[in-house]
């Protein structure tokens, strides 16, 4: 019991002191993900010791503490917070409750769904229809007093308009920032995310104009007005205070079953980044007032509504080891394997940690706990570890001076810092990778050779280099594991026919370090035949448009060592030949849409890779960017799309989906 007491009162004065800095300083000092796991640990300590439950601990409290120097204002009516769940079962369980409380009256149950802002909590108070006091939620008794800022808000109503408006009136909602607006703020201010940057100008004392513009007001709720009762439904109310002048967020709904909260909870969550506001979540609300005051509230929460969140795209897993994998061109790479978690419907158990600086800054040890977030819903990250629960003589994750495969020293580029094994392909690791990508789909394409084939062949010791692949014959491949006659007779039939190639992707064959097919093509249209790429001089490879300095030596250098330049005869000898390019992809790349236009990509495509894309694109005449900038044409964007399409609707350049995306390239006669 000592050791539960013990850990009960270390995790409140944990969650305090990270709710004070949260909500009283305007700092996150913690993730929401670790937040909420420290929180619901508490919440279930106390549920299974509730003899240990007190007034003050945060599970029992409403809001945050007020600064001391703010003045305070009383609530007429609490302010209080909402009760969350995270998943249908948790809505059914609280749906089912509301129905036992009723004597499941369920024939007329209804549910106003809203959606859940993450913003700073307000009351507004008017008088004869003139806003006469604003105040935070505060602890929900007391809030802090921000009627001079209230009153720059220009979505906030200085007077209600209507002959109908009641005597006094107390509107409830949601003080929030646009995320355009937090952007451009974020370059001048130190505000961590938009909801405490909405907390930081809504407290200053000195109000800076420009800063107060930038705040919105959405209404939610009210605590009293004169013929409050005539009105027996809450969306009724709500507007009613629209018809007042308030603004109340469009997407309010009524449902009539869970079905349809569900439908709306999956609508909202899948179109959450086209809004411009950050929200966690939806509000349902059990429409009916009188039900409403049948249901009541416990001390922290109304006990007929509930807030729906979605599922967090951050995690608190624990780190088990780092692998150090060996890349085609040499680079080392650290890969943290740790205890699988979900994130997003997905099952993820590994993260790169990119290089030797990351692993420093987040001064990793095995076991650690480590919160890992899914950027884009697509990219593991790990975010930050977690110090404090650190296990005692753990082993410091250190970045290797060996290669982890062929045992040759490490050798780090103070240029593009980066760390590499420059055994080439005598290491096997190196070798595995640097064949496959020889015959890639993108370089010379040999259909029928993936990684296990070549693999085989490697461990029997038939291939070392990509020559050997030209002496391979049907009996030697028919001794690889489980290659028949039929299969063994099209990968030479396959190899036979990779031999007639153009010279873009026999350049990007070479693997040269930094050298995509991008760079490949530019390199191809400069020097037109091996020979002259082979000798060329510093001076000429950096006088390509794109081509800088780091690239520009990885070019000479590779031919600089002799084994390369054997290696391109050889193959050449064997048979390797470069047709010029036959009919261009496009009939009439002239008179494309695509031509001379300045492109940005953001989301997941459906019916092409991002690397097909920007091939397809550049074939027609584009130039694919990586940033929004005021020189972009256009942004194309797909699914689960990120920053770059908020700021292209900043600054009004022109988008379009996939769908036109197909449409316009179908028109381009491929």
């Amino acid at each position: 019991m000592k050791s539960i007491k013990n850990k009960i009162k270390k995790l409140r004065k944990n969650i305090l002191k990270y709710e004070y800095s949260y909500h009283t300083l305007n700092k996150s000092i913690v993730s929401d993900a670790e937040y909420d796991y420290l929180f619901d640990k508490l919440y279930n300590l106390e549920r299974q010791n509730k003899e240990l439950i007190t007034s003050d601990s945060p599970t029992q409290k409403v809001g945050s503490n007020l600064l001391i120097q703010s003045k305070k204002s009383m609530h007429f009516f609490p302010m209080l917070s909402l009760d969350n769940v995270f998943d249908l079962n948790g809505y059914l369980n609280f749906e089912k409750r509301v129905k036992k409380n009723l004597n499941n009256m369920n024939q007329s149950l209804v549910f106003c769904c809203e959606l859940k802002i993450d913003g700073i909590a307000i009351s507004i108070i008017y008088e004869n229809g003139v806003l006469s006091r604003a105040s935070t939620r505060g602890d929900g008794c007391y809030g802090e007093n921000i009627t001079d800022n209230a009153r720059m808000i220009k979505s906030i109503p200085k007077k209600l308009k209507g002959s109908d408006v009641p005597k006094r009136l107390e509107v409830r909602g949601e003080i929030f920032i646009l995320k355009s607006n937090f952007y451009n703020l974020k370059k001048t201010n130190n505000f961590s995310n938009p909801r405490n940057a909405a907390a930081g100008i809504l407290r200053k004392i000195n109000i800076n104009i420009n800063d107060q513009r930038n705040l919105m007001f959405l209404c939610h709720g009210y605590g009293f007005f004169d013929g409050l009762e005539q009105f027996t439904s809450h969306y009724e109310r709500l507007m009613k205070c629209k018809s007042w002048g308030f603004p109340v967020d469009e997407n309010t709904k009524i449902c009539l079953n869970y079905k349809e909260v569900f439908k709306f909870y999956q609508k909202i969550e899948s179109n959450r980044h086209f809004l411009d506001f950050h929200i966690d979540g939806i509000v349902i609300k059990v429409d009916s007032i009188e039900f409403q005051n049948k249901l009541g509230s416990s001390s922290k929460a109304p006990k007929w509504a509930i807030a729906f969140k979605f599922q967090t795209k951050e995690q608190i897993t624990i780190l088990k080891d780092v692998k150090f994998q060996v890349g085609r061109t040499g680079i080392i790479t650290p890969v943290a394997c740790f205890e699988p978690i979900i994130i997003s419907g997905v099952k993820i158990q590994r993260s790169s940690l990119h290089n030797k600086k990351e692993i420093q800054r987040l001064d990793l040890h095995i076991g650690d706990s480590i919160l890992v977030r899914r950027s884009g819903d697509v990219i593991p990250k790990i975010i930050s570890v977690i110090a404090s629960k650190r296990l005692k003589n753990s082993k410091k994750i250190l970045f290797p001076h060996f290669c982890p495969i062929c045992n040759s020293e490490l050798l780090e580029n103070k240029n593009d810092k980066i760390i590499r094994c420059h055994a080439g392909l005598t290491c096997d690791a190196q070798k595995k990778k640097a064949l496959h990508h020889f015959f890639s789909k993108q370089a010379l394409n040999a259909k029928n050779l993936g990684y296990k084939v070549i693999n085989q062949l490697i461990a029997k010791k038939y291939v070392e280099n990509p020559v050997d692949f030209f002496n391979l014959t049907r009996s030697s491949l028919m001794n690889v594991d489980k290659l028949g006659e039929k299969t063994s007779v099209r990968i030479i039939d396959a190899i036979e026919k990779c031999k007639k190639t153009s010279f873009k992707r026999f350049v990007y064959a070479l693997g040269i370090p930094c050298i995509g097919e991008t760079m490949s093509k530019k390199i191809a249209v400069s020097f037109q035949t091996i020979e002259r790429l082979m000798n060329s001089n510093l001076n000429e490879l950096s006088s390509i448009n794109g081509i800088g300095k780091i690239v520009s030596n990885n070019i000479f250098n590779y031919f600089s060592i002799p084994s390369n330049r054997k290696l391109i005869l050889n193959l050449i000898k064997k048979g390797i030949v470069f047709r010029r390019r036959e009919d261009a992809l496009f009939k009439h790349k002239n008179n494309t849409f695509f031509l001379g236009k300045k492109i940005v990509l953001t989301g997941i495509f459906r019916f092409y890779s991002r690397t097909d894309l920007k091939h397809i694109l550049t074939e027609l005449g584009a130039k694919i960017l990586n940033t929004i900038s005021k020189n972009t044409d256009l942004l194309i964007y797909g699914k689960n799309f990120g920053s770059k399409f908020l700021k292209a609707k900043k600054m009004k350049i022109k988008m379009f989906n996939e769908t036109k995306l197909v449409s316009l390239i179908n028109k381009s006669n491929i």
